[in-house]
């Protein structure tokens, strides 16, 4: 305990004794027992019983007030529990001096002594305790006109700002009711006047028991499956869950109020979040100028978010919507007052406008994250897939080596592993492509491989979400498919961290965990919204589509994984032998042959990469 707690618990100390004292006295002199000349002019006697009567009952409520743990309170919270605390205290402290005073038949005490004690002690403490509240109130308003009871689930750091934001914040809809937490010695302790309760296993039980209507998840380092316990338990209990993001997207560790928001699909299978190495990107990243490409996409943007964490002198948004990189450049500037963020409207494939790009902001680092990546999409269009994911790929790269950019970053996927798609099959050649020129002049090419991001545009998660808003079906396309997930902001950090450690040629690959069943992604969407799946929601099977797998891969056969310093981050690294300036102009020639549309020679050049290639399977035109 701090030294001003301390001084505060004696100073309460101090005042109470002063009110037991005056109480007391008055008691006397309101019942005609003692004169305003005080106690000089009663017999020696009287006097020494009075004093004696005085220090037992100054003894007596201090030991029961401390039992009471009125001096572990913050008044300033005070309400009507704390009220009938006080009554229930002085009442016992009245009691044991009945037994103590007439038991033992004391002389010179009129019984009516004690009940005007109690009356005067009740009025003095209350009014000095909630004095405390009255000015509190005065101040931040009176947090029980408010219209939500929040259970707070989780009694650390983040916690304690939640609850202080809830009572300070005058436009608060929260009462914070109570806290839960795992940990057995915070159980039982308060918290600006909010009791911790219990364990999260008895979430349901204090939902009914303090009337919750809202559950807050205060904890950002939780794993995905806490929180998709407490989210269920929460919802069967009748209670809205509601969260703080995850530590991937609290940097700085800093909880606040306006953070907490619904909870999400990617809040709970989440996995447990890594401590990424901010010096050292924040070295790498401090001053620099830096091109995003797809800067306005899913994953384009957050990575943006998380770049002017660490200062870049400014960032250039990239981006052919119009619509998505104004609304990208507006955010950093409304909401994280970033101010050097430059958008630029074009094509990636337009050298002319690229290359001024490149003249006029001269950038030292590249994330390139544009590319088209809906699979099915891509088979009927696949001449698009290959002029924007590769053709568009390798005309970047030429001009990072050109203009002297430092690092060139390509976020790539596992559909590149075992192409059976066009999408894969133009991921994969970009690939080929900057493993065969590694490190052209001073520009590192570094590729970071990674599966599906849960929540980014047109992907599984929003498609559900808004056929289970609709009142279904939800749509499964095979009750045995799975594939590998991770969050938006979990990918975007963690490609960041790959920048910093790629020398040139290395294909990073993220550690996605164990692949997810879209069937049970389905159910566990549903059960969200507190519904039951294939009885509120039906579930329907739409069969396996042209070009996806049932299961994807992130590791080639001819390719084994290497552990790097950085835990959740591998490399993939090729065990056999490649010709890299047979590969590069192997893919100079596919790149003219595409500008051509010479299929022919085309085909056979993919297979000369990709042998199991099949063109009735993998290009399909409209």
């Amino acid at each position: 305990m701090d030294i001003s707690k301390i001084k505060n618990i004696f100073l309460q100390i101090f005042f109470d004794i002063l009110v037991f004292f005056s109480a007391f006295v008055l008691s006397f002199y309101l019942r005609g027992q003692i004169s305003l000349a005080g106690l000089s002019g009663l017999p020696a006697e009287y006097s020494n019983y009075v004093i004696e009567y005085t220090v037992i009952i100054i003894v007596v409520k201090l030991v029961i007030f401390t039992v009471f743990g009125m001096y572990k309170k913050i008044w300033k919270y005070a309400s009507l529990r704390e009220f009938i605390v006080i009554v229930e205290a002085l009442a016992l402290s009245a009691a044991i001096m009945v037994f103590v005073f007439y038991i033992f038949e004391a002389p010179y005490f009129p019984k009516s002594i004690l009940i005007i004690d109690f009356l005067l002690t009740l009025i003095m403490i209350v009014g000095s305790r909630f004095s405390a509240r009255l000015f509190n109130e005065l101040k931040f308003g009176n947090i029980y006109t408010r219209k939500k009871r929040a259970l707070i689930i989780g009694a650390g750091d983040a916690g304690e700002m939640i609850a202080r934001e809830m009572i300070r914040q005058k436009n608060s809809e929260y009462i914070p009711v109570g806290f839960l937490d795992d940990d057995k010695s915070k159980i039982g302790q308060q918290i600006h006047g909010v009791k911790v309760y219990g364990k999260t296993i008895d979430i349901k039980a204090f939902i009914k028991k303090l009337s919750i209507d809202e559950v807050v998840i205060a904890m950002p380092s939780a794993s995905g499956e806490t929180r998709k316990q407490i989210a269920f338990n929460a919802r069967e209990a009748g209670a809205v869950c509601k969260t703080l993001p995850s530590l991937y997207e609290i940097i700085d560790g800093r909880a606040h109020l306006y953070q907490v928001r619904d909870i999400q699909i990617e809040d709970i299978l989440g996995r447990k979040p890594v401590k990424l190495d901010y010096s050292k990107i924040f070295s790498e990243l401090k001053g620099k100028s830096i091109v995003v490409t797809g800067a306005g996409g899913s994953i384009g943007s957050e990575i943006c978010r998380q770049i002017i964490k660490f200062k870049p002198s400014e960032l250039i948004l990239v981006d052919h919507s119009e619509n998505s990189v104004f609304l990208i450049e507006q955010e950093l500037v409304r909401e994280y007052n970033y101010t050097t963020a430059i958008p630029i409207v074009t094509d990636i494939r337009d050298k002319i406008s690229m290359r001024g790009v490149f003249k006029k902001y001269k950038p030292e680092i590249i994330f390139h994250a544009a590319a088209y990546k809906h699979v099915p999409l891509m088979q009927l269009n696949p001449e698009a897939a290959l002029q924007n994911n590769f053709v568009g790929t390798k005309l970047l790269a030429k001009l990072a080596a050109k203009h002297g950019v430092r690092k060139f970053v390509m976020l790539s996927t596992d559909k590149a592993v075992n192409p059976n798609n066009i999408m894969g099959v133009s991921k994969a050649l970009s690939e080929k492509y900057l493993q065969g020129i590694a490190k052209e002049r001073n520009t590192a090419y570094i590729i970071v491989r990674f599966g599906n991001v849960l929540g980014s545009q047109g992907s599984v998660v929003p498609i559900f979400k808004s056929q289970i808003e609709r009142g279904g079906p939800v749509m499964v396309t095979h009750p045995k498919m799975k594939r590998f997930f991770m969050t938006i902001s979990e990918a975007s950090q963690l490609v960041i961290q790959s920048s910093v450690m790629g020398k040139g040629g290395e294909i990073y690959v993220l550690d996605m965990g164990e692949p997810i069943n879209i069937l049970d992604l389905a159910k566990n969407m549903i059960r969200l919204y507190g519904l039951i799946p294939d009885k509120d929601i039906k579930i329907n099977y739409l069969g396996v589509r042209r070009g996806e797998k049932l299961n994807e891969e992130l590791v080639a056969p001819d390719e084994k994984l290497k552990s790097t310093e950085f835990s959740p981050i591998f490399m993939a690294q090729n065990n056999g032998k490649v010709n890299k300036k047979e590969m590069v102009n192997l893919l100079f020639n596919i790149e003219k042959e595409i500008q051509i549309y010479d299929y022919k020679n085309l085909f056979n050049d993919i297979k000369k990469i990709i042998p199991n290639f099949d063109e009735a399977k993998m290009w399909s035109k409209q």
